[in-house]
């Protein structure tokens, strides 16, 4: 397996003075090429800043960050935009999906962002609708779809176009435990199938127990995370 991600050192604070918060503190992480790695803790630890500072959507103080070799540390907005687009898919707690757009429109949308033709980004999305099983929900907009819907369109939306980086935050948190962990079941069969570097922020521990390496952020630190044969039963 190739390293995929390579984190040294990575320091980020919040606020000045007697205000400043410390939330990522000389933190190190190494992720291997397929790998899936689920990161656990406290709210308001630090993990969603972490998968912020890895997308390039928030800057650190120090440190560095490199994906698939590139140096992300060291580009400025514009580049680090550009590489979000093209490299990496989000699934966010509450969806995130645009109510104004249909389904289609909405797994469209990162296609037409990446200068897609008409036709290839048309072609692509329903082909990765019919995948999740919504080939017939194509015109519905999300206030039309049941949560568990609108999850679909929402991991459809984040892998159609085909990122070598999936970064998941609370993903399962707004659905119940079933539709919860059919969702898990189709999000991994398809990172698995297109060998995508999954990381997912969850406070399930059945959703904890599907990735291959668990890790809890402490004091802005990672260490390992052993799940124990009860915890990885719950969702």
């Amino acid at each position: 397996m190739n390293r995929y991600i390579s984190i040294k050192g990575v320091c980020k604070t919040y606020g000045k003075g007697t205000s400043a918060s410390t939330v990522l503190n000389n933190l190190d992480l190494e992720v291997e090429q397929g790998e899936r790695v689920a990161l656990v803790g406290q709210s308001g630890c630090g993990k969603s800043t972490l998968m912020n500072v890895i997308a390039g959507i928030d800057t650190i103080d120090s440190g560095s960050i490199s994906i698939a070799g590139k140096l992300m540390s060291g580009l400025n907005e514009t580049a680090r935009t550009l590489h979000r687009r093209e490299h990496i898919g989000f699934v966010y707690q509450s969806f995130n999906l645009i109510p104004s757009l249909t389904a289609l429109e909405n797994v469209q949308l990162p296609l037409q962002l990446n200068q897609y033709s008409n036709e290839k980004a048309l072609a692509n999305a329903q082909q990765m609708l019919e995948q999740v099983g919504l080939l017939d929900r194509l015109s519905a907009f999300p206030d039309q779809l049941s949560g568990g819907e609108q999850q679909r369109v929402a991991i459809a939306r984040a892998m159609v176009h085909q990122p070598s980086l999936v970064l998941a935050d609370e993903h399962t948190g707004n659905l119940d435990a079933e539709t919860g962990k059919q969702m898990m079941d189709l999000f991994t069969e398809l990172a698995r199938a297109n060998r995508q570097t999954v990381l997912m922020v969850t406070h399930s521990l059945g959703v904890a127990s599907t990735a291959d390496r668990v890790l809890q952020l402490v004091d802005g630190q990672l260490a390992p995370c052993e799940l124990t044969s009860e915890a990885s039963l719950a969702w």
